[in-house]
């Protein structure tokens, strides 16, 4: 089993039903492959955790590699673990600007939802330097 974690920017900002429309792909697909993580976006940029088995986790990060809607994908940690971070995530998600879409299944409302201080991996700080960095909200 192993991780990915990732950073990339929107070729364009991402509007709401855009990004609905990532979320609700990417959970259909990591429900299948028993795939968990979370992606978090900010005025253009994600960064993403994906956990699951090695084979399964590379070829995801390999077609979100030639996904056109972003660029400058670059990977942060790629490493294998023995258990996940966010295992109750089939892809928790959060944007800084989530009024309307608070009320999804999965959206992180405080991103102390995630449980970050459960661990000091890499994967985990990548996280909160990405949360911390943008001004997402911490209740």
């Amino acid at each position: 089993m192993k991780n990915i974690v990732y950073v990339s920017t929107a070729v364009k900002l991402m509007h709401e039903n855009q990004l609905l429309d990532i979320l609700h792909n990417s959970r259909q697909h990591n429900a299948a492959l028993s795939i968990s993580g979370v992606l978090l976006y900010s005025e253009g940029t994600f960064i993403q955790v994906l956990e699951g088995r090695d084979s399964v986790i590379d070829a995801l990060y390999a077609r979100i590699q030639a996904d056109q809607r972003h660029k400058n994908i670059i990977k942060l940690i790629d490493e294998p673990i023995t258990e996940k971070s966010f295992a109750q995530w089939l892809m928790g998600f959060a944007v800084t600007d989530a009024a309307k879409t608070e009320k999804l299944l999965g959206y992180l409302r405080s991103v102390n939802e995630l449980d970050l201080n459960s661990s000091n991996s890499g994967t985990i700080n990548a996280i909160k330097t990405f949360i911390e960095s943008n001004g997402l909200d911490v209740k």
